[in-house]
């Protein structure tokens, strides 16, 4: 019946919550819970586990570094585009804004990028050294 609950999405108890980790049968963080891989793999949602898993930072970074490198300039609703979909399932938008927000601050930090707009139309670009 738990396991039920996460696939549809439904709240879940503390207590059911530590039964369904504890035989590994779920993944994420509360409220965001999803079926683990062991799982996704019998019941043949292999695909809808890729999309609630995620990917990992580097990805992201990645994939705009590389959209920087072939357009030279990109602006914050260009980007949001690129990764939008790429985000898991489980997030809200508020959530994926933040998200895009937080890596471009992250390779902003690393100099690899910078903002040559405003903060409001924002218009990202490859740092020259980078």
């Amino acid at each position: 019946m738990a396991l039920d609950k996460v696939q549809k999405i439904k709240s879940l108890s503390n207590q059911d919550e530590k039964e369904l980790r504890r035989k590994k049968l779920i993944e994420g963080r509360k409220p965001n819970y999803f079926i683990s891989l062991h799982v996704a793999q019998k019941a043949g949602d292999k695909a809808g586990y890729t999309k609630n898993k995620a990917f990992d930072n580097q990805y992201y970074l990645d994939l705009i570094l590389k959209a920087l490198l072939q357009h030279s300039t990109m602006f914050r609703k260009d980007i949001d585009e690129l990764l939008w979909n790429k985000l898991p399932d489980w997030m809200t938008d508020i959530q994926r804004k933040k998200k895009i927000e937080n890596l471009l601050t992250e390779l902003r930090k690393f100099n690899k990028i910078i903002n040559k707009g405003t903060r409001k139309h924002s218009s990202w670009e490859l740092l020259s050294s980078f």
